[in-house]
C-alpha cells in the first residue's frame, strides 16, 4: 500500500520503538558507558565499532561511515526505501499508518500491496508443487535433470513450472482470494480484448524472484526446448525467458535475482564480493557447486540502481558477460558506472563462447574462482576492448581514436551520480593517472580535455536543483568548516536556530546539504514543531542526510564537553566570521569589476567611494565632515 503519512505518524513510530531494542533484535550489544557497542554487520568487523546512543536514539558506524536512526537502520538492514521502512516499523509498533484519503484502497483489491504479495506466494507454491508431483510437470523435471539441477536446488530457490494451458493459474485461483483482476495485478494473468483472463506463464520452468526482505514479488519463466520447437512450427516463436511485468511490487531495475540469498553470505566473506550473470541457472548452477555469491540481473543490464543496492552489502562487484558477448556493446555504460560508483566494479570474460552454467558444469568451481581473481577491473576491461583491434602500438591514429572513446565516457560519467560527486572526482583522477601510464600522455593534456568533453556536454543544459528535502539527496554532503560549525550549534542547542534562521537564508550558504538543512529546520520553526536533534532527524527521510546529521551531532557533543565557552556565544563569533568572509568576498568582486574596465567613470568613483567606507566601518573610523 502506498502511503503518504503525516508527519506526526514518523514521530509517533519514532516514540514507539527504542533503537536499542530494534538493533538488540539483530545483533549482540553490549553497554559501554551511556553507549551500546556491536559488531557492526556492514563490515569485517573484529571490534565493535557500531555504537548506538540510546539518550539520541541514534546509531553509528565508525568504520562505515554510516548512521542515522531506527528508519536508516532498517532501510540499511533490509535494502529497502524509506517508506517501505516506516511501513515495517509502523506494523512492529502496531501504528496503522492512514492512507491519503483520495488513494484509499480496498484490502484484497487490484492495488492492495498486502494482497498482491499473497498472492505471489500462493502462485510460487502452486507452480512449485505442480513441478514436483504433477504428471505433466514430467518434461520439465526431465530439463531441469539434465541440465544438472538438483532437487536440493529446486527446493531451495522454489523451482516450479507453469503448465502449457491457456488458463491452468486463473483456474486454480477459483475458490480464493485472488480474482482475475489481482492476478493480472501481480503480473501472473493478461486480459484478452474480449475482457477474459488468460495465464501470463504458459509452458515454462518458473524461477520465483524474490526481494532482499525474502517475499516473492515476479517470476522468471524458461519456456521447455520441446515446447518452443513446437511453436516454431507454428509460426508463434516465443523468447527463451519471459520474465514478470512491472508491477506495484516489482521493478527489473530495482530486482536482483538470489539477492534474499546472498545478501547475509556475502557480509560474512572477506573480501565482500558479488558476481552478477544474465540468467537464472546460472546462478542456480553456481550456488549448487558452492559459489554462493552469484546473483542475476532480471532481464536488464546492470544499472546504477543495482549498484546502488549491491554496496550496501558488498564491497566487490564482478560482472560476468557470456563469452559470446565478449563485453564489446556496453564498455561505455560499464565504464560509467565504475566511475560513477563508490566501489570495485570488475569485468569477467569467460571464454569461447561459454555461459557461468556451461562453465561451471565443464570445468567446475574452482577454476571459475580462479578466473574472478584475475578479472580486471572496468577501466582496464575498457582500454583492453578499445585496443583489441590495434596492432600496432605505434599506430597513433587508432591510438589517439581509442583513448578519445575513453575520455568521452570519462567526461559523462559524473552525470550518474552527482551525490557522489566529491568520490567521482577522486576516481576521475586516478583514472586519468593510469591512462596517462598507458597511453604514456601527460596527465595535464588529459585533465584538459575531459574538461573540453565535460563541457561540451553540459552546454545549454543544467541539473535542476532538488528542493524537497526528502528526496533522494542528490548533490556533495561535505560542508564547509562555517556551515558545520552552525549546524554543531543548532543540533546542541536548538534555542539558536530562530536566530540562525533570521540571520541566514538557505542561499547565503554554500552547500546544498546545509541549504536543505536549513529549508528544514525553517518549516519545523514555521509550523511551530520541536527543534531537537531527535525531531530533526525524524523529518529527514534521506538515509545520507540522517548520517550527517548524526556525524555533526556527536561531533558536537564531543566539542560541548571541553568548550570554554557558551553556544551563543559560538554562534555571535560564528556570525562575525561569516559577515567578515562574506564581505572579503564581495570586495573581490568590487575589485574585479574595477579592473576588467567595464565601469564607466562614475560608477568606478561610486564603487571606490563604497570601497573606502565599508574600509572605514570595519576599522572604527568616521567619515569625514564636510564644511
Amino acid at each position: 500500500m502506498s502511503f503518504a503519512p503525516p508527519n506526526d505518524a514518523k514521530e509517533r513510530i519514532r516514540q514507539a520503538i527504542d533503537i536499542v531494542d530494534l538493533a538488540g533484535g539483530f545483533m549482540e550489544l553490549r553497554r559501554q558507558g551511556r553507549h551500546y557497542v556491536a559488531i557492526c554487520p556492514w563490515h569485517s568487523d573484529t571490534r565493535p565499532s557500531l555504537q548506538i546512543n540510546p539518550e539520541r536514539q541514534s546509531w553509528k558506524c565508525w568504520v562505515c561511515d554510516i548512521g542515522g536512526d531506527i528508519f536508516s537502520f532498517v532501510m540499511q538492514r533490509e535494502g529497502i526505501d524509506f517508506r517501505e521502512a516506516m511501513e515495517m516499523l509502523a506494523e512492529r509498533a502496531g501504528i496503522e499508518l492512514q492512507a491519503v484519503p483520495q488513494a484509499k484502497i480496498e484490502p484484497g483489491s487490484p492495488q492492495d500491496k498486502r494482497t498482491l504479495y499473497q498472492c505471489v506466494a500462493w502462485a510460487e507454491n502452486q507452480f512449485h508443487n505442480y513441478l514436483l508431483h504433477d504428471a505433466g510437470a514430467s518434461a520439465a523435471r526431465q530439463y531441469l535433470l539434465d541440465r544438472g539441477v538438483s532437487d536440493t536446488s529446486i527446493q531451495a530457490f522454489r523451482i516450479g513450472f507453469a503448465p502449457d494451458t491457456w488458463q491452468w493459474l486463473c483456474d486454480q485461483a477459483k475458490g480464493t482470494a485472488f480474482s482475475p483482476a489481482v492476478l493480472a495485478a501481480a503480473g501472473l494473468a493478461t486480459k484478452s480484448e474480449r475482457g477474459s483472463f488468460f495465464d501470463f506463464f504458459r509452458g515454462r520452468v518458473m524461477f520465483p524472484v524474490r526481494d532482499v526482505q525474502d517475499r516473492p514479488i515476479a517470476f522468471g519463466g524458461r519456456i521447455l526446448p520441446e515446447i518452443a520447437r513446437q511453436l516454431e512450427t507454428q509460426g508463434r516463436s516465443q523468447g527463451k525467458y519471459v520474465n514478470s511485468t512491472e508491477t506495484r511490487l516489482y521493478s527489473k531495475s530495482d530486482q536482483l535475482y538470489a539477492l534474499n540469498v546472498v545478501r547475509d553470505v556475502i557480509r560474512q566473506q572477506e573480501p565482500r564480493q558479488v558476481v552478477v550473470v544474465e540468467g537464472y541457472t546460472d546462478v542456480v548452477m553456481a550456488h549448487q557447486a558452492g559459489l554462493n555469491n552469484f546473483v542475476a540481473v532480471l532481464g536488464t543490464a546492470l544499472n546504477e540502481r543495482h549498484i546502488r543496492l549491491l554496496r550496501r552489502f558488498a564491497d566487490t562487484i564482478t560482472l560476468v558477460l557470456d563469452g559470446d558477448d565478449a563485453g564489446q556493446t556496453r564498455t561505455n555504460q560499464i565504464l560509467e558506472l565504475f566511475i560513477a560508483a563508490q566501489i570495485d566494479l570488475r569485468i569477467l570474460t569467460l571464454p569461447q563462447g561459454l555461459d557461468p552454467c556451461d562453465f561451471v558444469t565443464q570445468r567446475g568451481p574452482d577454476e571459475f574462482r580462479q578466473l574472478l581473481g584475475q578479472a580486471p577491473d572496468a577501466l582496464e576491461h575498457r582500454v583492453q576492448t578499445a585496443t583489441a583491434g590495434i596492432v600496432d602500438k605505434h599506430d597513433t591514429h587508432s591510438v589517439t581514436q581509442a583513448l578519445e572513446q575513453i575520455l568521452a565516457t570519462v567526461a559523462k560519467a559524473p552525470r550518474l551520480q552527482a551525490g557522489t560527486a566529491d568520490g567521482v572526482r577522486l576516481r576521475e583522477q586516478q583514472i586519468v593517472t593510469r591512462l596517462a601510464r598507458t597511453f604514456t600522455i601527460p596527465e595535464t593534456e588529459l585533465r584538459a580535455r575531459v574538461t573540453e568533453l565535460r563541457n561540451r556536454s553540459v552546454t545549454g543544459t543544467r541539473r535542476s536543483e532538488r528542493r524537497s528535502h526528502d528526496s533522494p539527496l542528490e548533490v556533495p554532503l561535505e560542508l564547509n568548516p562555517y556551515e558545520r560549525e552552525l549546524f554543531e550549534l543548532l543540533i546542541i542547542d536548538p534555542i539558536l536556530v530562530p536566530a540562525a534562521i533570521e540571520r541566514f537564508a538557505p542561499e547565503d550558504l554554500e552547500s546544498q546539504a546545509a541549504k536543505q538543512l536549513l529549508a528544514v529546520y525553517m518549516e519545523l520553526e514555521v509550523a511551530g514543531e520541536p527543534l531537537e536533534f531527535h525531531r530533526l532527524l525524524t523529518e529527514i527521510e534521506n538515509p545520507a542526510l540522517k548520517h550527517l546529521i548524526v556525524e555533526l551531532d556527536e561531533h558536537s557533543q564531543q566539542k560541548t564537553e571541553h568548550a570554554e565557552e557558551t553556544s551563543a556565544d559560538r554562534f555571535h563569533k560564528l556570525v562575525a566570521r561569516v559577515c567578515e568572509n562574506n564581505a572579503a568576498r564581495q570586495r573581490q568582486k568590487h575589485i574585479a569589476s574595477l579592473e576588467d574596465g567595464k565601469l564607466n567613470e562614475q560608477e568606478g568613483a561610486d564603487l571606490i567611494n563604497q570601497i573606502i567606507a565599508e574600509q572605514r566601518e570595519r576599522q572604527g573610523v568616521s567619515s569625514p565632515t564636510e564644511g
